[in-house]
């Protein structure tokens, strides 16, 4: 027993000889060196006079380390008391990171500076900072191309390098970033492919790439992130075709590739992405039929197609996407009459099926979208008469049927539109009188029913339509007098009242 505490106390004895042999690390002085590394740094940038960087002050030797994590803006410490965090959202600040000490920083895991106006490059020298998890320096005014440095960042999650002038290419190598969560960098001056290795960053959720040039194809390797739920490639120069492969993105919310050159077929296979709320494809030049599948997406909330070259018919299975608020398919080359299962979409509020070749009647299915405020027909070859049952959609503030072939009398049904402000009925074979219930419209800024048939006279009750800006009733066959109550329409600046047989004299 004896002989075993003596064994105790010369094992403790000589540790007590061997740890000062050891460097204790002198966390202050670290500390300091940081804190003075972000002083230069800040005395090199502009900063509004009434700025919380003002808490940042000059620190003698003798200072406690723990000023800078307890009292200075936008700065955290770790346990260690090296900075940790770096905040400086929307600080107002002006400069360049030509002065930011990457080398003396290296324990920073986040990063924000964000919505300032810093300018310059980003200097090659981030790639030190190797603990980042998160790094924003959106709504600056950042320029040059982005170092192909970052693909040594290995921990980053979260990247936003949004809405600065950042040009050149998507380097190869932030495809090896596969911690990536979120990598925003849209709104910038980016040219070039988009690189097949960003196919490897498989724990994406979010890319966003949207008004850049980017050009070539959109590369199928994107398939590969089965993690991502919003892709936006939108406002490039992109061509080729949709990748089949897209049809694999089943977490896929938000799908935006409108404003580009695609080509080609819409994929069939985008009929699997079924959690879309999002799906635009708008202004490319796709050609051929929409698929019918697209009417399995039953969670999407805005489809737009529009300004495309796709042909055939609108599908009946898009009767089943009722939870859509909009529909655009505006300016295509659809043909064939206007499906009535369009008249399930409960929940539409925006329908725009103008500048195609529709042909046959409206039908009368489409009083039931009860919601809907923008109805957009025009430009089509419709026939037959207006559906009375367009009086019952109250919620209408937009109706255009012009450019058609629409016959018989405008519905007296229609003066139940009490939020119109837009009613565009010009250049059809509509006939019969104007009906006296349109007076009731005293919403309406603009009324359009030139060219067409109408005879009979101008409603007096025209006169309460005190909000007009455009009266336009050019080229029918009006007759009698013009209504001495047309003085009231204080707001009118185009009033058309040409080609037609009217008498009497001007009041």
């Amino acid at each position: 027993m004896q002989r075993m505490s003596t064994l105790n106390f010369l094992i403790f004895s000589l540790a007590l000889l061997i740890i000062p042999l050891f460097p204790i690390p002198n966390f202050t002085s670290a500390s300091l060196e940081e804190a003075n590394a972000l002083l230069k740094w800040k005395a090199n940038i502009q900063i509004p006079s009434n700025s919380l960087l003002s808490s940042w002050r000059p620190l003698l030797m003798n200072s406690s380390a723990s000023v800078p994590c307890t009292s200075w803006f936008g700065v955290v410490c770790n346990a260690e008391g090296r900075i940790q965090r770096l905040n400086l959202t929307s600080s107002g600040l002006n400069g360049t990171l030509h002065r930011f000490s990457f080398f003396l920083l290296q324990n920073l895991t986040h990063l924000d500076l964000s919505i300032n106006n810093f300018f310059g490059p980003i200097p090659p020298e981030i790639r030190l900072l190797s603990k980042l998890v998160y790094l924003d320096f959106s709504n600056n005014a950042f320029s040059g191309v982005i170092p192909s440095e970052l693909g040594n960042l290995h921990h980053l999650t979260i990247w936003y390098l949004n809405s600065n002038n950042i040009s050149g290419s998507i380097p190869l190598s932030l495809g090896d970033l596969t911690s990536l969560n979120v990598l925003h960098f849209h709104r910038n001056q980016l040219s070039g492919h988009i690189p097949i290795e960003l196919g490897n960053l498989k724990s994406l959720t979010k890319l966003a790439l949207s008004y850049n040039q980017l050009n070539g194809s959109i590369p199928s390797s994107l398939s590969k992130l089965c993690n991502l739920q919003y892709m936006y490639l939108g406002v490039n120069n992109l061509s080729g075709p949709i990748p089949i492969e897209l049809g694999n993105l089943k977490s896929l919310i938000h799908l935006y590739v409108g404003e580009n050159q695609l080509i080609g077929s819409i994929p069939s296979s985008l009929g699997n992405l079924t959690s879309l709320n999002v799906l635009n494809l708008h202004e490319n030049q796709l050609s051929g039929h929409i698929p019918i599948e697209l009417g399995n997406l039953k969670s999407l909330i805005h489809l737009y197609m529009g300004e495309n070259q796709l042909t055939g018919s609108i599908p009946s299975s898009f009767g089943n996407l009722t939870s859509l608020n909009v529909l655009n398919l505006y300016q295509n080359q659809l043909s064939s009459p206007i499906p009535i299962e369009l008249g399930n979409l409960k929940s539409v509020i925006n329908l725009a099926l103008s500048y195609n070749q529709l042909n046959g009647s409206i039908p009368s299915s489409l009083s039931k979208l009860s919601n809907l405020q923008y109805m957009y027909l025009g430009v089509n070859n419709l026939s037959g008469p207006i559906p009375i049952e367009l009086g019952n959609m109250k919620s209408l503030t937009h109706l255009d049927m012009g450019e058609n072939q629409l016959t018989v009398s405008i519905p007296s049904s229609l003066g139940n539109l009490t939020s119109l402000n837009v009613l565009n009925l010009h250049q059809n074979q509509l006939s019969g009188h104007i009906p006296i219930e349109l007076g009731n419209l005293k919403s309406l800024i603009h009324l359009y029913m030139g060219e067409n048939q109408l005879t009979g006279s101008i409603p007096s009750s025209f006169g309460n339509l005190t909000s007009l800006n455009v009266l336009n009733l050019y080229q029918n066959q009006l007759y009698s007098p013009i209504p001495i109550e047309l003085g009231n329409l204080k707001s009118v600046t185009d009033l058309a009242l040409s080609y037609n047989q009217l008498n009497g004299s001007i009041p």
